[in-house]
């Protein structure tokens, strides 16, 4: 074995996987030696996920004072090695891993290793009796960071139902103090609920702690309504520290209104007061569950709030009083513009709901990946913050989604086309930039550069080369007219946008979605669109 105190070692020329994950396990490792050995390993096909789980067991001793990033990147190859295997139909992939083999990992890891949850989410997937007990108490000794984390542990759970739920609760639920895991173990709980596979909801004895967590979390919620900055001025810390409340008072309202104690009817009042629409949605759907008519008719009259409609249908329904919704807000527009002011909430996006939503034009046509023909809806959306605005065009239908790009100056023709081409894959469709260009990719490029120069364009700078299928268009910088611009060009068609002025210009990947959406939506959609 090569001398682990060593942190510099070529790697070049090893090719044992127990020299190589030698070297990835030493301290303070050169970064470049350790991504050149992980990538040695992972070009090695035979190297089974429970292989390199069982090569880390035997080592687990070394664990601790591994480079966090470094075994990040290790878990992530596993991870993705199980995952491969079981998905080429290798059942024992990720079932038949060794329990003992995952937690002594799990334990030996650094705190700081941010990826541990994704071997915890293994343990999860192979759901016996024994894998899960010990996941109950990873979870205990080595809390997951975020929630996100994980909802992703114990998505298995609530996806198969072939399961022991006594192997988890109600030991789980002595992790409900841990803010990353309070809201997915309770939506675990309620799911279990839901689903008839048991009685009572399994928190009905912790409904006090349950109500006293729900208060706090809306004193806090309140709070950050009056002063944002009471969660701090990074952004994405705010979002982090805003999601996970969110989350959790979105769960505790579900909880304890599946729980029915009358108790929980003054805590779920108060987080009925907040702003925020999700929560507002889930706190008054527990109250109409317990029969309350305020709550009954705040849930009804959330259905007009785009953000929230969708939910507050869906409780309705679910409560019998659906018939109550005025069926203005059933239609398919109705639905696309509660999709994208759903979309643009979420805390990866805007983080908070649009000012307004407005369907603008709406198509049945055929669409990249579907057979038959589909409804699409463009949705103009606007935000209003103070003496600023910003608005543009989202897409909802086939997909919900809105490019960075302000498309809203384009005719609908093209707004069409720029998601279609966004929303098609295909390993024969994809683009080089510039900088990665090879020599016979130069020589692609040099005859559209000298023809987009024939005809009007200054100052022609490659920027990318695309591939479609069997056809080949190049995407360039340009001035035409005195106007900065980005154009694309396959030497019979060119198109190009304005870039000069534009706060959200589009980009040289955004005039490859046109190109390619434009001829996709022509050939699937021969008569017009």
């Amino acid at each position: 074995m090569p001398d682990s105190n060593e942190p510099n070692q070529d790697v070049s020329h090893l090719s044992d996987p127990g020299e190589l994950l030698d070297v990835i396990l030493t301290p303070n490792v050169d970064p470049v030696q350790a991504g050149l050995a992980l990538k040695k390993l992972a070009d090695d096909n035979l190297l089974g996920g429970d292989t390199l789980i069982s090569m880390l067991a035997e080592a687990s001793d070394r664990l601790p004072d591994a480079d966090p990033a470094v075994m990040g990147g290790m878990l992530r190859l596993i991870h993705l090695r199980c995952l491969q295997a079981q998905a080429s139909g290798d059942e024992e992939a990720v079932r038949g891993l060794q329990v003992d083999w995952l937690a002594r990992v799990v334990t030996a890891l650094s705190p700081e290793v941010a990826n541990r949850h994704l071997l915890m989410h293994l343990l999860a997937m192979i759901r016996t009796s024994e894998s899960l007990t010990s996941l109950v108490q990873t979870l205990k000794d080595s809390p997951p960071r975020g929630w996100m984390a994980a909802g992703q542990i114990l998505s298995p759970l609530m996806q198969h139902s072939d399961w022991p739920t006594d192997s988890l609760f109600p030991g789980l639920l002595d992790c409900l103090a841990e803010p990353s895991l309070a809201a997915p173990i309770l939506d675990l709980a309620g799911h279990l609920v839901r689903s008839g596979r048991v009685e009572e909801h399994p928190a009905k004895d912790r409904i006090n702690a349950l109500n006293t967590l729900l208060r706090q979390v809306s004193q806090r919620l309140a709070k950050f309504e009056e002063d944002p900055r009471s969660f701090g001025t990074d952004v994405e810390q705010v979002q982090a520290i805003l999601g996970e409340a969110v989350a959790l008072a979105v769960s505790l309202c579900d909880a304890v209104g599946l729980i029915g104690e009358d108790s929980s009817i003054a805590e779920l009042n108060k987080a009925a007061e907040l702003r925020h629409r999700r929560v507002q949605c889930e706190a008054t759907g527990a109250l109409a569950r317990f029969g309350n008519e305020a709550g009954k008719a705040q849930l009804i009259a959330l259905a007009a709030e785009p953000s929230a409609r969708l939910r507050a249908i869906a409780y309705a329904d679910e409560l019998d009083i659906g018939e109550e919704i005025d069926e203005e807000f059933r239609t398919p527009s109705a639905t696309a513009e509660a999709e994208i002011a759903l979309w643009l909430s979420q805390p990866q996006q805007m983080g908070v709901p649009p000012t307004s939503v407005e369907v603008v034009d709406s198509r049945r046509m055929l669409w990249p990946s579907y057979h038959d023909p589909v409804d699409v809806f463009l949705v103009r959306f606007q935000y209003e913050f103070g003496d600023r605005s910003y608005s543009n065009i989202g897409i909802s239908g086939p997909t919900v989604f809105a490019l960075n790009a302000d498309v809203a100056d384009l005719p609908p023709e093209d707004i069409y086309a720029v998601y279609a081409g966004w929303h098609a894959e295909h390993e024969d469709i994809f683009t080089v930039p510039a900088a990665e260009f090879n020599e016979a990719q130069r020589r692609l490029i040099e005859p559209l550069q000298t023809y987009l120069e024939r005809n009007e364009y200054e100052d022609v700078k490659p920027a990318l080369l695309g591939f479609f299928l069997e056809e080949t268009a190049a995407v360039f910088t340009a001035t035409r007219g005195g106007t900065q611009c980005v154009v694309v060009t396959d030497g019979l068609e060119t198109m190009d946008l304005p870039t000069a002025g534009r706060m959200r210009p589009a980009g040289p990947a955004d005039m490859f979605h046109l190109y390619k959406g434009r001829k996709m939506l022509r050939t699937f959609n021969p008569q017009g669109i």
